[in-house]
């Protein structure tokens, strides 16, 4: 199997387990996480580097209770770029309201460790669960 593709298919389960350290341990010092939203979704936004990436998951840690994360397809879409799809449910914490959401995510990976992510989802779906 891929290394690359091996490496999103351990974020992901780093994840899964409530693991965020592992998942920050496999970013470089200069990542680029991005993750879409407006000012409803707790966890939207820009975060630069490794200190960013631990700050985007304790945001997603302190506003989101995950009920479901079920990763389905991880692939190897060029040398340095791996694309995977899924989908994961939850609890928004500030309002205890419920929300289901399929994903796309991709990974630029150097030198075996994730240097970006972009995260394609319904923000529709995630902005009306934090809506009070």
């Amino acid at each position: 199997m891929d290394k690359n593709v091996q490496l999103i298919r351990d974020v992901f389960d780093a994840f899964g387990r409530g693991d965020p350290a592992a998942i920050v341990a496999s970013v470089s010092a200069d990542v680029d996480w991005r993750h879409p939203g407006g000012p409803e979704i707790p966890y939207g936004g820009a975060y630069k580097g490794r200190e960013g990436v631990s700050r985007f998951f304790a945001r997603i840690g302190e506003a989101v209770e995950v009920k479901t994360w079920e990763p389905r397809h991880v692939l190897a879409a060029s040398a340095d770029e791996v694309v995977a799809t899924g989908a994961w449910s939850g609890v928004a914490r500030p309002t205890g309201k419920s929300f289901a959401s399929d994903w796309g995510m991709v990974f630029g990976v150097h030198d075996g460790r994730i240097d970006s992510f972009r995260v394609i989802e319904d923000t529709a779906q995630l902005s009306a669960a934090f809506r009070r």
